[in-house]
């Protein structure tokens, strides 16, 4: 039997790769298709809506993690054509989940300056409004130091001044006592004015009006105070908390006093009158910003809220830390938001989007209380060791 030989030719390599090539090609088309009708269709529904499509800022994949997260509070931003950088909005009533851009670094950083002697159980401190000055509060006492060098310049009194704060003039120094009262010193000599009473338990914050009228105090299980600060002449008190008072912020206007207890909640008051204004879900620490619209909260959840101060609306919430916030300033041109932490971590914010600048983990202990210099050039950060670091904002 003759074996036969096959007629058919075996195909060539350069045959097989026109065939691959034809495929590729058909699939790109149909993929071109599909995204063409997906795309119709989008621009279909967001014309029909009448509003502008969200403008999304993707994160990077390697940034994911770390990036400033946004919650449903705040909605992806409609930016006119003519804006330059995106606004955060309100979602009401339906919150939408806006993507949140990565951490931006360049040009936004804290440069150490000074460093204060190490001091145990320091639980405060606060800026002249001239910059000149920096005043520490703590269980051993009170004193007042030259920003320029870090050197001390008066320890005011061997009491437990657990809250500190000057007077619009920089000339005086309150402080809130484990003694019950509201004391005033003279910052050039450190010398002891008056004496505020009124409290019947330790005073745990305190604030000067914008004006340097009036003087509000909180303390342990108790309301708020406000006192005339030219003669200790008592204003209101304020009824409504059921724990501590742990923090108290004048609005930029004197108009509003924000008053935060453990009891979670975060009361604002009408200072003329002491009328209750609104109640919001918060917790201790709060700052208004520079304009007064915003009042932002630290606590317990790791997060800041920031909330509407005319009608006490939740504007949203940054998240990232990782334990709770302890502390919250905003710059005096009210353009960033500081954060200080339990989990070691300061992070800068941008206000008008939430974009965090950066995060520093330079101490390697948590955060107890930081503040803005009055020009917004320093930063002082009171660290749980007892550590005082004053950073140069760059």
């Amino acid at each position: 039997m003759s074996n036969k030989k096959s007629s058919g030719k075996p195909e060539s390599k350069d045959s097989r790769t026109e065939i691959s090539a034809a495929k590729i090609a058909l699939v790109s088309a149909v993929a071109v298709a599909v995204i063409g009708v997906i795309g119709s269709a989008l621009n279909a529904y967001f014309s029909s809506q009448a509003v502008q499509a969200p403008i999304l800022i993707p994160i990077q994949a390697t940034q994911t993690a770390e990036a400033a997260r946004l919650i449903p509070s705040f909605a992806a931003t409609t930016v006119p054509p003519s804006a330059g950088t995106a606004t955060l909005v309100s979602s009401e009533p339906q919150p939408t989940t806006a993507v949140a851009p990565p951490e931006a670094t360049s040009g936004n950083s804290l440069l150490p300056i000074v460093t204060l002697p190490r001091s145990e159980a320091i639980t405060s401190a606060a800026f002249s409004p001239d910059g000149q000055t920096l005043a520490t509060g703590s269980y051993i006492g009170t004193k007042l130091w030259r920003v320029s060098d870090g050197s001390l310049l008066h320890s005011i009194t061997a009491e437990a001044g657990k809250a500190v704060a000057f007077s619009p003039d920089s000339q005086i120094l309150a402080t809130g006592l484990s003694s019950t009262t509201v004391k005033f010193w003279r910052v050039s000599d450190g010398s002891r004015l008056r004496t505020l009473e009124g409290l019947t338990s330790d005073v745990f914050s305190v604030a000067f009006s914008p004006d340097g009228q009036i003087v509000a105090a909180g303390g342990f299980n108790e309301g708020v105070k406000l006192w005339q600060a030219n003669d200790g002449t008592l204003l209101h008190d304020l009824k409504g908390h059921t724990f501590d008072v742990l923090s108290v912020a004048f609005s930029p206007d004197g108009q509003t006093l924000a008053s935060a207890s453990s009891d979670y909640t975060v009361k604002l008051w009408r200072v003329s009158d002491g009328m209750l204004l609104h109640e919001l879900q918060g917790y201790n620490p709060v700052a208004f910003s520079r304009d007064g619209q915003t009042l932002a909260t630290g606590g317990y959840d790791n997060a800041i809220q920031l909330f509407r101060v005319s009608d006490g609306a939740l504007l949203g919430r940054l998240t990232g830390h990782s334990s709770s916030v302890e502390s919250v300033a905003f710059s005096p041109d009210g353009q960033t938001l500081v954060t200080g932490s339990k989990d070691i971590e300061i992070r800068r914010w941008r206000v008008s989007d939430g974009v965090r600048l950066y995060t520093l983990e330079e101490n390697g202990e948590g955060v107890s209380f930081l503040t803005f210099s009055t020009d917004g050039g320093m930063v002082a950060v009171v660290y749980k060791d007892g550590t005082v670091k004053l950073w140069q904002v760059r």
